[in-house]
């Protein structure tokens, strides 16, 4: 009986402790100690692990404590117990799991097609009425005369969805790209001073962040995770915090 015992919770000490009072009835420490042949230590501990499961009774005499163990239907009620802890931490846990794993999506775009496809997504998944928070690149990859035009078109979906765009540019190009963005409806547009360059340009929005690479061989990065778009979501915002506005510059004139 005792690897029953142990398998519903008891050490081992506890199940032969338990199974000699069943069998006696009641009893001191000393038959205990003498019957089961556990250390006196041990059978204090184990004597008190049991009454706190209320799994011993005693009752206190001239000779000392006798004990008494419980009516076996006891354990069904402390499996009861458990099982109705168990189904309110369950959901607990669930929604914990939930939290602490959330998955990540993942994408390379590779070359100027890839990396217009990439574009593209951003305006796609993006819903109508949503915020995308851009960091942009300096004006080098804006001087190519496909990507400009495709950008273009793209910024008219984009308007069309009413998609509001928070743009943050390097102050060199003001007077160029910074203008043309600065004239879109649903764009608002602020600097950083000149001599800042994002090694990447980004876009985040809802779960999302894209990050778009310029070089020989053009690259985007997808990636879609809660916390992560969160967390450039914040990078973004401060510095968006420390831009100047277009009528900042106007001032300093």
């Amino acid at each position: 009986m005792e690897p029953e015992l142990e398998a519903l919770g008891l050490s081992r000490n506890e199940s032969r402790i338990y199974l000699f009072l069943l069998n006696k009835g009641t009893s001191t420490t000393g038959p205990i100690i003498k019957e089961t042949g556990i250390a006196n230590s041990r059978v204090y501990d184990s004597l008190n692990s049991l009454v706190a499961k209320g799994l011993v009774t005693y009752n206190v005499q001239k000779d000392g404590k006798h004990f008494t163990a419980a009516d076996p239907s006891k354990f069904i009620e402390l499996e009861q117990e458990r099982a109705k802890r168990l189904k309110s931490l369950v959901p607990q846990l669930q929604a914990l799991r939930g939290l602490e794993k959330e998955e990540t999506e993942t994408a390379v775009y590779e070359g100027f097609e890839g990396w217009k496809t990439a574009f593209k997504k951003v305006v796609d998944d993006c819903p109508a009425n949503g915020t995308i928070y851009i960091t942009a690149f300096s004006e080098e990859p804006y001087k190519l005369e496909s990507l400009r035009t495709f950008l273009f078109n793209l910024n008219l979906k984009s308007a069309q969805k009413k998609q509001r765009l928070k743009i943050i540019l390097e102050s060199s190009v003001r007077d160029t790209l910074g203008k043309d963005r600065e004239s879109e409806r649903y764009s608002e547009v602020r600097y950083m001073p000149e001599g800042y360059i994002a090694p990447a340009a980004m876009d985040i929005f809802e779960d999302y962040v894209y990050m778009f690479v310029w070089g020989e061989k053009p690259l985007a990065f997808m990636i879609k995770n809660r916390k992560i778009a969160e967390n450039f979501k914040k990078h973004h915002q401060f510095l968006w915090s420390i831009a100047e506005t277009p009528k900042t510059r106007k001032k300093h004139r």
